[in-house]
C-alpha cells in the first residue's frame, strides 16, 4: 500500500516560535496570528504546526478550536486550519463595526466604574507614555489593549467576546496594511486622557464619543493610506452617531 502523502502547510512557518510557556498555548498562538507570524489566509497543517511549537496535538487542538470561536480561524478539510482571510475592503466594516460595539460598551459600564477600573484604565494610561518612544513597541500596544479591554463591559460575556474579536481584526489589519506610523491616533496621549477623564466624571456620553473619534482616527487614517478611493460609511456614520449623542 502506498504510503500517504503528507499534507503541509500553504506558507513557511519558519517564523513561528517554539511555545515557551509563559503564557497559555491559546494566547501564544493568537499573537502569532496578529503579529503576522503566521500570514494572513493561511492554510495550516496542525500536525506541522505542533512540531513547529513543541506540542502534543491535543492541547493544539483545544487552542484552535478557541480560536475558531473568536473567529481568528476556521476549520478547513482534513487537519487543516485556515487563518481568517481579511482584505482592504474589510476595513470599514471591521472599524465601523468597533466603533458601533465600543461605543454602546462605554455607555454601559461608565456610570458602573469603580474606583479599582479607574485606576485600572489610569496604570495602562501612565504604561503608554512611559513606553511612547520604545524600539519595541508591543509593550507600548500591550497597555493600549489593557486599557480597550477595561472599557469593555463586564456584563454580557458574549458581547465581550465579539467585541474582543473586532479588536484583534482590527490589530490585524492594521499590522498588514499600515504603510507608516499613525501620527497622532495610534500614540496619541491626550485622546486616553481625555477619556479617562470622562470616565472619572461619570459622563458616559461624552466618554463614548471620544472614544468613538479614538478609533474612528486610526481606520480613517488608515484608509486614507491605503484606499483613498473608498469611502468609509459605516465608520463615519457609526461616529456621527457618538457625536450627535453627546451634543445632546
Amino acid at each position: 500500500m502506498p504510503r500517504q502523502r503528507r499534507r503541509r502547510s500553504s506558507v513557511s512557518l519558519d517564523a513561528v516560535e517554539p511555545y515557551k510557556r509563559n503564557r497559555s498555548l491559546h494566547e501564544h498562538l493568537r499573537r502569532l496570528i496578529l503579529d503576522g507570524a503566521i500570514p494572513n489566509g493561511a492554510s495550516i497543517s496542525q500536525v506541522e504546526l505542533a512540531e513547529r511549537l513543541g506540542v502534543s496535538r491535543t492541547p493544539l487542538r483545544e487552542a484552535m478550536k478557541m480560536l475558531q470561536a473568536e473567529g481568528i480561524v476556521h476549520a478547513d478539510h482534513g487537519r487543516r486550519t485556515r487563518v481568517t482571510a481579511l482584505d482592504v475592503g474589510d476595513i470599514d466594516t471591521v472599524y465601523g463595526t468597533r466603533v458601533l460595539m465600543e461605543g454602546a460598551g462605554v455607555l454601559v459600564m461608565v456610570p458602573l466604574l469603580d474606583r479599582a477600573r479607574i485606576n485600572e484604565l489610569a496604570g495602562a494610561v501612565q504604561e503608554m507614555r512611559k513606553h511612547a518612544f520604545d524600539p519595541n513597541t508591543e509593550v507600548w500596544a500591550r497597555a493600549h489593549r489593557r486599557f480597550h479591554r477595561t472599557l469593555i463591559p463586564e456584563a454580557g460575556r458574549e458581547f465581550a467576546r465579539t467585541l474582543s474579536t473586532y479588536f484583534d481584526r482590527a490589530e490585524r489589519l492594521r499590522k498588514m496594511f499600515q504603510t507608516e506610523e499613525i501620527a497622532g491616533g495610534v500614540r496619541l496621549h491626550a485622546e486616553h486622557e481625555a477619556i479617562l477623564r470622562a470616565c472619572k466624571a461619570k459622563n458616559a456620553s461624552k466618554a463614548a464619543a471620544l472614544v468613538a473619534r479614538h478609533s474612528a482616527r486610526a481606520a480613517l487614517t488608515l484608509m486614507a493610506q491605503i484606499s483613498p478611493e473608498r469611502e468609509p460609511t459605516l465608520v463615519r456614520t457609526a461616529l456621527q452617531l457618538f457625536s450627535a449623542l453627546e451634543s445632546a
